[in-house]
């Protein structure tokens, strides 16, 4: 069995604010069709400005999920705040847990944005924490 990993990003939404609810759509559904296919696990917010995602499975998949993300043109200022190899899952049974419009986490996602301020891994196990417990796992 390959070692699993464990990365969460934060990115800047480059959606059109009148396109968002259709386009978060099909990134939540074809992400979860995927990341079943990939033994991948996980959980999206999706705040005014930012998504933040975390992503656990085999490195390989990992790898090119982030390779996939960082091409994706919804996406700009993408900054991976935590990326660790883990034992075991946080999101086992969720190949996409999701949570749309959290405007009310807001203030755990925009300082992992800040390009110029590295996170420390406290505020990012802190949103991680809270993705676990959004997801029920």
């Amino acid at each position: 069995m390959s070692q699993l990993r464990s990365l969460l990003y934060v990115s800047r939404i480059l959606i059109p604010l009148a396109e968002r609810p259709a386009e978060i759509d099909r990134i939540v559904t074809v992400s979860a069709a995927r990341n079943r296919t990939l033994n991948v696990t996980g959980a999206l917010i999706v705040t005014k400005s930012r998504f933040a995602q975390v992503l656990e499975g085999p490195n390989s998949a990992i790898e090119g999920l982030m390779a996939s993300i960082r091409r994706d043109p919804r996406h700009g200022e993408l900054a991976v705040v935590f990326d660790r190899a883990i034992a075991g899952r946080r999101f086992d049974g969720w190949s996409m847990a999701y949570s749309g419009n959290a405007e009310y986490v807001t203030r755990l996602v925009d300082p992992l944005g800040a390009v110029s301020t590295p996170p420390g891994d406290a505020d990012a196990l802190r949103l991680i924490g809270f993705m676990k417990g959004m997801a029920g796992s």
